[in-house]
This record gives C-alpha cells, structure tokens and sequence, in this order.
C-alpha cells in the first residue's frame, strides 16, 4: 500500500511522524509520503510554521534513514495556491529538496479583491464565505475555485493534485448538483489541464470514512473522464491520525476497477512508475 497525503502534529495531524511510520510498517506498506500543509503567510490552525519547517524536513529525513530497510519514506508539502499571496511550489521544493509537492485549494481568491473563502472545515465558513463574497452566486464561486486550480496546475506544476472537487464537499446538494452542466464543463476543463500538464490525480479517501461526502475525491463521473483522458491517479489517504493511513483503500480500488482502471501510479526513489492495480494493496 502506498499514501502520499499525511498530516502529523507538525501542521493540523493527531501525531509524532514516527507514529505513522510505524503504523505503515505495520501495515506492510510500501511508501509513506510526508505532506505537511506548507506555511502561510497570515495566521492559521493547520499549516506549518515558518520557523518549524526546517525541524520537520530534518525529522523526516532522519525517519528516512532509520527505516529505510523497512519502508520508504518521501518528504513533501501540501501546498496551498492562493493567487499573488503564497510563495512558488518550486522555491518550497528547491529550498526544501522535497520529494515532491501536493497542490491544493482550500481558500478561494475574491476576483475583486483580496478576501478568501474558507471552503473547507466548518459548513458555516462556506456559507458565510459564500454569502459576503460572493453574493450567494454559487456558480461564480465554483468557478473561481476550479479556475484558481487550473492557474496552480499551469503556474505551479505540482507533482500532484490534492481531493480536486473538495468544493462538492461542504456543498452537500444544497447550492448546486454535480450533473449541472456548467459544473460538468467546469470539470472538463480543469480534467484538460491536468491531462496536458501531465500531472497525478488523487483519488482521496478522507470525505468518505469520516463521513463527510458519499463519494470521494473525485466522484466517479470525474474518475471515468480520467481514463478516457488518460491521467494518471493514485489512491491517498490525506491522513490525519495513523490509524487512517489506509482507511477505504479496498473500496477505492473496487471503484477505479469498475471504471476499468488498470494501473495506478507511484512514487518512490526511482521517480515516478505505473503499477497493476492489484498490487496498489
């Protein structure tokens, strides 16, 4: 089994990282990617601090080393793209000699202005966010969120894109339905630039076993568009406790099978390669 979306306790996670570590091998899987939220530049309850950023490279560093005959162990960030306010995925990456980087949305940028909407947490930052922002216009809030993932995968170039439609999530049916056809094409757009930047998808679990969405990050409809564009996806936990390393990976891999998935992609030391689906756990 693989995860490359893992939060310890140094950003928003439960955890030392060596709690996780251990649980992987416990487990018997094969990779465990580190994925701190990177810092910001306001204040904020999940992310990384500055000055903490160095200590949790040279502690996942050390892990690397101790078990490295056990499991391995990739060092990366998720990282947040906020037009004009956070720093370049590359700066973090070179600095850092990450691994890899996971780009993600979860504050959507105001188009006149500055303010950002929480899309994530709590179901009243949205609807509030969604209210003094954007005027209860849920079409033109959805669209500043996949048009602000399509400027991350063109500006940015992450290696992987983070829970994709993870807008649908705090939504729950209320403002708009996933079979709209301004949301489809939304979708298809986003789905063309990641097809041509050549990105990884992720297929996220967190939604579904904390029960916070049916389906998963993305639905099924944006996973069959996958396969017919040809992107490449992985299965990732975005893991908050050790205990979640793994939780619905057998269902996500029924699910990409019945979409006729054959083979999903990993990461480890040798770079990036493609796996039988049957070997992802």
């Amino acid at each position: 089994m693989y995860n490359y979306h893992t939060h310890t306790l140094f950003c928003d996670g439960s955890s030392a990282p060596e709690m996780y570590v251990q649980e992987a091998v416990k487990q018997q899987m094969k990779v465990l990617g580190f994925s701190a939220h990177a810092p910001l530049s306001f204040d904020n309850e999940w992310s990384l601090k500055s000055a903490d950023i160095g200590s949790y490279i040279i502690e996942i560093e050390r892990l690397k080393s101790i078990y490295k005959d056990k499991i391995c162990i990739l060092s990366g960030l998720e990282t947040d793209y906020i037009p004009g306010i956070t720093k370049a995925f590359g700066a973090f990456k070179k600095k850092y000699r990450l691994d890899y980087t996971l780009g993600s949305v979860h504050l959507v940028k105001a188009p006149e202005s500055d303010d950002l909407w929480f899309i994530d947490g709590a179901v009243h930052n949205y609807d509030n966010g969604l209210a003094t922002i954007f005027n209860h216009n849920i079409r033109r809030a959805v669209a500043a969120y996949y048009e602000q993932i399509q400027e991350m995968i063109k500006t940015q170039k992450p290696d992987i894109i983070g829970h994709i439609d993870k807008i649908k999530m705090n939504n729950q049916g209320r403002y708009f339905t996933e079979d709209e056809s301004w949301y489809v094409e939304l979708v298809e757009d986003t789905l063309y630039n990641i097809s041509r930047h050549n990105v990884i998808l992720e297929l996220n679990t967190r939604g579904v076993y904390t029960g916070k969405t049916k389906d998963f990050f993305p639905s099924p409809f944006v996973l069959e568009r996958c396969l017919s564009l040809g992107i490449k996806v992985m299965i990732n936990s975005d893991t908050h406790k050790p205990e979640q390393l793994t939780l619905k990976y057998q269902n996500a891999v029924t699910l990409l099978k019945d979409i006729g998935f054959k083979e999903l992609v990993v990461l480890d030391t040798k770079g990036e390669h493609l796996i039988d689906i049957n070997d992802y756990c």
